[in-house]
């Protein structure tokens, strides 16, 4: 699987680059997007908590049912009103720059194109693990899109803003596992 073994290589240098600083100027915390299970109020704790309903309002949350790629992620950024700088380094693998997500430099994304959905959340998973805490992604049918690292804190504000996790189904890396934050896109 040529993909698979390209997205995980590329996941682990991006460790060693640094990272662009995710932080939203301007951009209220995390818990304004977050509420418990219960719908009451809550902070940042992974795996207690879930998006306020209000985050996706107006997007479409039932899942696809086809295979994706990677212009399926590009056309939801730009539907966002984000300015988008694309580089396809191979038919199964494309970095998205997003330029204006309101973050001191342009935020890079990296959509891995699979070949099944199943594939996709798994290399996610995998990904997410090898980096550690603050890093996260989307997944969505068979496309992984890995999102440079920051706080779990900026992940929210950024997924939640940007309304990427209402796109696909938003995991962030804890310290030894990942964690789905729920209330956004949801699939199987």
């Amino acid at each position: 699987m040529p993909a698979r073994a390209l997205f995980l290589a590329l996941s682990l240098a991006a460790l060693g680059c640094g990272s662009s600083e995710l932080h939203i100027a301007g951009a209220p915390p995390a818990s304004q997007y977050l509420q418990t299970f219960d719908g009451e109020p809550s902070g940042m704790d992974l795996g207690e908590v879930r998006l306020r309903p209000d985050v996706c309002k107006g997007i479409d949350l039932a899942p696809v049912g086809r295979p994706l790629d990677a212009d399926d992620f590009i056309a939801f950024v730009q539907s966002q009103k984000l300015e988008t700088r694309v580089v396809r380094a191979r038919h199964d693998l494309v970095f998205v720059d997003v330029l204006n997500a309101g973050t001191a430099a342009p935020v890079r994304f990296r959509v891995a194109v699979l070949d099944s959905p199943g594939a996709a959340g798994h290399e996610l998973h995998t990904a997410l693990l090898q980096q550690g805490r603050g890093t996260w992604g989307l997944h969505r049918s068979n496309l992984a899109v890995l999102a440079p690292p920051g706080s779990p804190s900026d992940d929210v504000v950024m997924a939640s803003k940007l309304r990427l996790a209402c796109w696909g189904v938003l995991m962030i890396a804890g310290h030894d596992d990942t964690f789905v934050v729920p209330g956004g896109y949801t699939e199987l």
